[in-house]
């Protein structure tokens, strides 16, 4: 009885159970009765059950809702279905969570070929996103032990979790923390423990996690205010960013044999400027001048340190 209770509870459990339900409604609309006919064989179907128990399908479609911003509704032939599902895969975070997990699920019903599909490793922190999706349904404030980086100890104190925001492989939760009277940015590795209260808070009226990032890179510092970003790029390298856009703000403003510029309106936080440095000799800032300057001087003291 104790091994079904843990297995019930298990982040790993719970995920594949969401994101096999997600994938299911998503090929929709669909009827209760042909769910609990997948569900009856599928690989997430730890218990072998020969249905979805109602209680758990309601719970799980809450917690999909909550997740990936989704809507899922029932048309007058009772079958669910999700709004707008065709532009689901295609939306930043939710589509890039939702091909990544789907690929898990399938690897579990093709295990052969586990050993030709790689992935990054992922730090430590996941096991925290069941309590925080629940605490952020529910609306109840979590309380948090944690560890930021450069701190000699952890300390406890409360967080009333807003959204998550996955970056560079780690996951992050946007929380008021009424201690410091502050919206920060916490990172979900650095978590050592955290327990669910039965302390209620109120999301600020009109939040949208979206509009909230609009104009960050990363873990930008949104006490800071967005500026207008100029590059200049090697034509070789042009390309991967037409491909793959840094942020929703680029615009590519100039294009020649040689090199591409590119605009953004963008908080030039410190994770953006990173992912300029990568590209080395192949990128030069050109606005604002502050930055220009920032990377001038760093481009002298690499110079320097090589040069002795």
């Amino acid at each position: 009885m104790e091994t079904k209770k843990k297995l019930k509870s298990s982040t790993a459990y719970l995920f594949n159970c969401y994101i096999w339900l997600l994938n299911t409604i998503v090929r929709g609309p669909i009827s209760r009765a042909v769910i609990d006919e997948k569900w009856a064989h599928s690989s997430a179907n730890e218990y072998k059950q020969d249905y979805l128990p109602e209680s758990n399908f309601h719970r799980w479609k809450d917690t999909i809702e909550l997740l990936f911003d989704v809507k899922i509704k029932c048309n007058g032939n009772n079958e669910y279905y999700i709004e707008e599902a065709a532009d689901l895969r295609d939306a930043d975070l939710r589509g890039r969570l939702l091909n990544l997990m789907s690929m898990d699920s399938l690897l579990k019903d093709t295990k052969e070929l586990s050993g030709q599909i790689l992935f990054e490793p992922v730090p430590s922190g996941e096991k925290f996103l069941t309590p925080i999706i629940e605490a952020m349904r529910d609306k109840c404030v979590l309380q948090m032990t944690y560890q930021g980086f450069g701190k000699p100890r952890p300390y406890t104190f409360p967080i009333e979790p807003y959204c998550l925001k996955m970056f560079k492989q780690r996951w992050y939760v946007l929380a008021y923390s009424p201690g410091i009277d502050q919206t920060y940015l916490y990172s979900l590795d650095r978590i050592h423990a955290i327990e669910l209260t039965t302390q209620k808070y109120k999301l600020p009226k009109g939040f949208n996690a979206e509009a909230y990032f609009k104009n960050a890179y990363g873990t930008a510092d949104l006490n800071y205010e967005p500026v207008e970003v100029k590059i200049s790029i090697s034509a070789k390298q042009a390309p991967y960013l037409r491909s793959l856009p840094l942020h929703k703000s680029q615009e590519e403003i100039e294009t020649n044999e040689e090199y591409s510029i590119f605009r953004y309106f963008i908080i030039p936080s410190y994770d953006f400027k990173q992912e300029l440095y990568k590209y080395g000799s192949d990128v030069e800032v050109l606005a604002p001048e502050s930055m220009r300057n920032e990377f001038a001087e760093d481009a002298e003291k690499t110079n320097n340190m090589y040069n002795h």
